[in-house]
């Protein structure tokens, strides 16, 4: 029985982002913090090009959240 990888998929457009292409992830704080509630804060990923759709959840709720850019090169994350 082999491992297989579960597809990632964008949140703004629901289809899958293939792994040789870069792609947003959103965390909220809470989920960065230690001893917090399982789940809370989960990340959220996002094509490149589905960015506005990031950048609108964090300025449409409260509190923190973090933006990162997975690059396609591993050395480069």
């Amino acid at each position: 029985m082999g491992f297989t990888k579960t597809p990632i998929k964008c949140e703004a457009c629901g289809k899958r982002i293939p792994s040789h292409e870069p792609d947003l992830v959103l965390q909220d704080i809470k989920g960065l913090r230690h001893g917090e509630e399982a789940g809370a804060g989960a990340p959220r990923f996002f094509h490149e090009r589905c960015g506005k759709a990031a950048v609108s959840v964090v300025l449409g709720g409260p509190g923190g959240h973090v933006l990162t850019t997975r690059s396609v090169d591993e050395g480069a994350n």
